[in-house]
């Protein structure tokens, strides 16, 4: 459901536009405006507050990497891709380098002050992807689409 509703968002996005606007596309404008809060805000203990709260806001969705007891870890390159599953899925989504490093250094200093923390940075894009969608399906997300609509214009 969240996977659909996410794919009709960008494509309404961009019958709208008339510009390409993908799955990534959404990602990463979560993924700043992310960044940007985190840069304002300078307090870790509200970040990591917010992502508990979003985390436990969020449907049961998770990468099937979560999912699974013993996994191997796979390195980035090549890609292998997964096995198709009617249950799963999958899309891939590029983030720049500065910007995959910034959230590696803000989930380092979150670990600073809570050690046993469960967050990786493909489950923060996750939680703001979700969180996003929920809020899009009530209505709640209006501003922000029409910032999505004016930045693609």
């Amino acid at each position: 459901d969240i996977y659909f509703r996410a794919q009709v968002l960008c494509e309404d996005v961009y019958e709208l536009t008339e510009n390409r606007f993908k799955l990534g596309n959404l990602v990463e404008m979560l993924w700043e405006d992310f960044l940007d809060y985190v840069r304002r805000k300078q307090d870790i203990k509200a970040t990591y507050q917010l992502l508990l709260e979003y985390d436990q806001g969020t449907p049961n969705v998770r990468l099937k990497k979560y999912d699974e007891k013993n996994i191997e870890e796979v390195p980035l390159y090549p890609v292998r891709k997964p096995s198709i599953d009617d249950e799963v899925e999958v899309f891939y989504s590029k983030m720049k380098r500065k910007d995959a490093l910034r959230g590696e250094v803000m989930l380092s200093d979150i670990a600073q002050l809570f050690p046993n923390h469960h967050f990786t940075l493909e489950r923060v894009l996750e939680i703001l992807l979700i969180d996003f969608i929920v809020k899009y399906s009530k209505g709640e997300a209006q501003k922000i689409v029409k910032e999505f609509l004016d930045d693609e214009k």
